[in-house]
């Protein structure tokens, strides 16, 4: 009983670990970049980041489902508009996902938020986001 109670409470820290770091943000090409969230939907938006005239639609397909993980932006003063790899998710069991979504003028607003959207088997638990050398900590899907 102590073991799970011990268990317990190592289990509860961790959680609160990643939560405090889910809001933490890292600066990257002079962009203040932070999680915001992570949710699964049934449709979601491919947008460019920052959001744009793109509207295609992502839609679950059989087998698959769509963890959107949203990430807020704001441009510093040393902020470019250089070309950024889109961010990489890595799940629980050390998979990598990829996103469609892009970045395109990431100065080019003083604050955004942007969705990536990852098709994922059902049962995955994603773990982090990765834009370009910063890596971030995910919190439990909604």
């Amino acid at each position: 009983m102590k073991n799970l109670v011990i268990a317990f409470g190592m289990a509860a820290a961790l959680a609160s670990v990643a939560a405090a770091q889910a809001g933490k943000s890292q600066t990257v090409n002079g962009l203040q970049i932070a999680v915001v969230g992570v949710q699964r939907m049934e449709k979601a938006f491919l947008r460019d980041c920052p959001p744009g005239t793109n509207t295609v639609n992502a839609v679950e397909r059989p087998g698959d489902k769509l963890s959107v993980v949203t990430l807020s932006f704001k441009a510093t003063p040393d902020a470019k508009n250089a070309p950024m790899k889109r961010p990489e998710t890595t799940a629980a069991d050390g998979t990598v996902y990829r996103t469609s979504v892009q970045f395109v003028d990431v100065a080019s607003k003083p604050e955004y938020s942007c969705e990536f959207v990852y098709r994922v088997p059902p049962s995955t638990v994603l773990k982090t986001i990765q834009v370009e050398g910063a890596k971030f900590d995910l919190p439990a899907e909604k």
